[in-house]
């Protein structure tokens, strides 16, 4: 592959890819879901923890407001004092002054003296004519940790339930939408597969959504314009080749006569000779026309055959063509009499060696004929012009009889050769 080439993306039903769409979008909001549920968890927990610091400031500030003389608790784990000077220093230390803000608890980490880790919160509560109090209050780490990975397990668990019964829902929501907006695309393809049928079937197409008909409209136009092409071809073909059959015949039945009237050792005898056989060439390239412009689905006449010996025949009718070139012509025969469409295999073989001929550098031809196909080989100029341009009537019209009777035809120049193949495999004696 060349810098220059692309990849060909993979060809997908647009129901494929809307619904590849939506899993990846249902991914995505299923994660955005437990993570949102995961840390609106854990801010609730830390409001809960700040919450019941609050209140239980507040309590004791009712307590003090009752009874002045209220013996606030002192224990490890839990304390309140009525100044900040009042707290031990060693706890005063863990927490800047600085930072305290009224109803709004503080939160560290530290190792007691025993060496455990301890989480701590402090919270300055003022609500009441107390002159306000500072509640601190102690917890084990592990402790903390254990409920935390507890809570954590359980919000995944509770998180990803809801959010896949949630993306459940969303799907089945999002698939029936997405359904409804395709089935009208269905139509239209099933639709188009009618018309490619009968093209008379979906003259009448009604369909629910405006946008549908429209573009059925222009579809139909399109064939209709096409059909008229088609149909016009078709009759400048027909009414071409019967024009030319005539003066066609006329021209060989003259020059018949001159042939018969003509001693071979005449001097123009050749060319009487050549125009005798282009004039037949044109007659069978009329009668081909002529069969493939007709829309009748009646086969072609078949008889035996043998491919060798009249590939041999045609070669020596059309040897003037190479007659003053350094050009050898090698047949290489491997075929037995085959039963097939014989008036039209003459036009395909007289065409193949014909181009053969007229196309050929200096070397050798090579024809190559077995029971169930032909190949011709021929050398070409290297810098010569390109393949397509020697693709002329020639070998479109061996293209056009390979495909409606079902044959197979390539063609094929490359660096100093032009490869034809015909394959007729099914037409075995």
């Amino acid at each position: 592959m060349t810098g220059s080439e692309r990849p060909v993306p993979a060809v997908r039903s647009l129901a494929a890819q809307s619904r590849r769409q939506l899993i990846y979008l249902a991914l995505v909001i299923f994660i955005i879901l437990i993570a949102l549920a995961v840390t609106f968890s854990f801010y609730q927990v830390g409001q809960a923890s700040k919450s019941y610091m609050r209140s239980e400031a507040l309590v004791l500030e009712r307590a003090l407001e009752e009874n002045p003389d209220y013996t606030l608790p002192r224990t490890p784990s839990f304390s309140a004092y009525r100044t900040w000077e009042s707290i031990p220093p060693e706890i005063r230390g863990l927490f800047s002054p600085n930072r305290i803000q009224p109803s709004e608890p503080m939160e560290i980490l530290r190792r007691n003296s025993e060496g455990v880790r301890e989480y701590g919160a402090l919270v300055y509560s003022n609500e009441r004519q107390t002159g306000g109090i500072y509640l601190i209050e102690f917890e084990p780490a592990d402790k903390i940790d254990a409920l935390i990975a507890d809570l954590f397990r359980q919000t995944l668990i509770d998180a990803g339930l809801i959010a896949g019964l949630f993306m459940l829902g969303l799907f089945v929501v999002i698939s029936w939408l997405f359904s409804n907006a395709l089935k009208p695309l269905n139509l239209l393809v099933e639709w188009s597969a009618r018309i490619k049928q009968d093209p008379d079937a979906g003259a009448d197409a009604r369909f629910a959504i405006s946008e549908l008909n429209e573009i059925a409209q222009h579809l139909l136009s399109t064939l209709a314009q096409l059909q008229a092409n088609n149909e016009r071809e078709q009759q400048f073909l027909r009414h071409a080749s019967h024009e030319l059959r005539t003066p066609l015949a006329i021209i060989q039945a003259s020059l018949d006569t001159l042939a018969v009237r003509t001693a071979t050792d005449d001097p123009g005898y050749p060319a009487l000779e050549r125009a005798r056989r282009a004039s037949a060439n044109m007659l069978l390239l009329s009668e081909a026309l002529l069969w493939l412009a007709r829309q009748s689905s009646r086969p072609a006449t078949r008889s035996p055959v043998n491919p060798a010996a009249l590939c041999e025949g045609l070669m020596a009718d059309m040897r003037y063509l190479i007659e003053h070139k350094p050009i050898e012509v090698e047949l290489q025969n491997q075929a037995d009499v085959i039963n097939i469409e014989t008036d039209l295999f003459r036009i395909v073989l007289a065409n193949l060696i014909r181009n053969a001929f007229q196309h050929a550098a200096a070397g050798t031809i090579t024809l190559s004929v077995t029971t169930t196909s032909v190949t011709i080989v021929n050398p070409v100029e290297r810098d010569s012009v390109p393949a397509d341009a020697c693709f002329g009537l020639g070998l479109q019209l061996v293209e056009r009889i390979a495909d409606k009777l079902g044959w197979q035809f390539s063609f094929v120049q490359q660096d100093a050769q032009a490869k034809a193949t015909l394959c007729w495999a099914e037409h075995m004696p």
